[in-house]
């Protein structure tokens, strides 16, 4: 089974050398998994340690050469975070 979100990985393929927003979570030691990812051409914005992860762009090239490594746990697209106003 797949660990990349399949809207990610289908714009991936479509469009190799557009630059997208991810967010990797992984398994075991986060030092090792950074340099790893760098090595496939990710570029590490930001450690997500609540989540073991991390916030990084890559483009599709190389979402599609991390898809489906065993030490990834998901790979998805970062977007915008809101938060709804209201009264309590």
């Amino acid at each position: 089974m797949t660990n990349t979100d399949p809207t990610l990985a289908q714009q991936a393929q479509e469009n190799p050398q557009e630059t997208f927003r991810v967010i990797v979570r992984v398994v075991d030691d986060m030092d090792a998994r950074q340099a790893q990812l760098e090595a496939d051409g990710f570029t590490i914005t930001r450690r997500l340690r609540l989540i073991r992860g991390f916030g990084a762009t890559a483009t599709g090239a190389s979402v599609l050469r991390a898809m489906d490594k065993e030490w990834i746990i998901s790979l998805e697209r970062d977007g915008e975070v809101r938060t709804m106003r209201g009264d309590v």
